[in-house]
């Protein structure tokens, strides 16, 4: 019986029992942490599938209400236009389309030796020379300029209203629209510039602004690949 007891002694903690408390429920918090660390990384509960669906039905419903509230926005003003004469004071401060005008960011960059991707940016304005928004149809037509020949057609494109919508950019380089498509002239000699004329056509009032401009080609990045048209454009 002895023996037995002096085996058992070494295995009792000689610390005071409010630290051995304390000691094990340290050790349960810990071993409930790192299980419950390994639950999340490992198994991903049914409510993460739940909230993503959320977002993506949050997200489509806000667009909803935001074209509802545009098209809420026309009927309005196109009952005030029809039923009442409008104010001189707003209709001389209201903003309208002056000019389009083909901004120097537009850029031709070589896919090939007689092959480039255009993009074409615009820039309306008004009459105080600001940013305006435009609906209505773009279209345009692009020559290579080859040294010692005459300008070669290279390509042409038309933008119908919503895909011009679709065009519309704002970032660190301003405000602007941004027609992209692939060009290609004949010969075997690369273009040094391209040619760009177009027209963009009102789509309420069918008034004409022309555009007009010289695009410089640059050379292809290394490995680059040929961007796609703008999506609804149509050669």
């Amino acid at each position: 019986m002895y023996p037995r007891l002096m085996t058992l002694l070494p295995m009792v903690d000689p610390a005071p029992p409010t630290t051995r408390v304390m000691r094990l429920a340290l050790a349960a918090a810990t071993l409930a942490t790192l299980v419950g660390c390994g639950g999340k990384a490992l198994a991903p509960s049914a409510s993460d599938a739940l909230r993503a669906e959320l977002a993506v039905r949050t997200n489509e419903r806000d667009e909803a209400v935001a074209r509802a509230a545009e098209l809420d926005a026309k009927l309005l003003a196109l009952t005030a236009e029809r039923n009442a004469r409008i104010d001189p004071e707003v209709a001389e401060a209201m903003p309208a389309l002056a000019a389009v005008g083909l901004s120097s960011l537009s850029t031709a960059r070589l896919t090939a030796p007689t092959k480039a991707t255009l993009a074409i940016v615009l820039a309306p304005t008004d009459g105080l020379g600001r940013f305006i928004q435009l609906t209505g149809t773009v279209r345009v037509s692009v020559a290579a300029l080859v040294p010692g020949r005459d300008p070669m057609p290279a390509g042409s494109v038309t933008v119908a209203p919503k895909a011009l919508r679709d065009c519309y950019r704002s970032g660190f380089m301003g405000t602007h629209y941004t027609v992209e498509l692939p060009i290609e002239w004949g010969g075997v000699e690369a273009a040094r510039g391209l040619s760009v004329s177009g027209e963009f056509v009102d789509g309420a009032t069918g008034k004409r602004y022309p555009f007009l401009g010289t695009v410089p080609v640059v050379p292809a990045k290394p490995g680059a690949a040929a961007a796609p048209a703008a999506a609804g454009a149509s050669r």
